[in-house]
């Protein structure tokens, strides 16, 4: 990462947790999760430009919410219940169907999200100004 002004260190946090929750073997959802968890912070903050030392800030507690006891578990927040996890989830998926040119057959397969409500949510984000 750089320290141009240009760069926005979260947006570039969002697209890396994608990238590995659409491409490792495991843990999809826990990446979708942050991703999803650092946009809502993001969106949040109502400034669309981060420096590094924010995202470092915003993800360094957004990994230790979202860390589970072990690895065979799945995703379990220690703040939040389970509706709140599986919506950090979807709009990590949404963001992931925006950002990438990816079918969202395969977002909402590796997400965990009914295809029906991925496509919902995008059709939501495509008309809201």
């Amino acid at each position: 990462m750089t320290d141009s002004p240009d760069v926005d260190a979260l947006s570039a946090v969002v697209d890396s947790a994608l990238e590995r929750a659409l491409l490792e073997a495991s843990d999809a959802r826990r990446y979708f999760a942050l991703a999803g968890a650092v946009e809502r912070a993001r969106e949040d903050a109502g400034d669309p430009r981060s420096d590094p030392l924010t995202a470092a800030l915003v993800c360094t507690v957004a990994v230790s919410a979202l860390e589970s006891t072990a690895e065979s578990e799945p995703l379990v927040p220690t703040w939040s219940p389970p509706d709140t996890r599986n919506e950090l989830v979807a709009v990590g998926a949404v963001c992931a169907s925006e950002r990438f040119d990816v079918d969202p057959e395969r977002v909402a397969a590796r997400a965990g999200v009914p295809l029906s409500d991925l496509e919902t949510r995008l059709a939501k984000e495509r008309t809201e100004p």
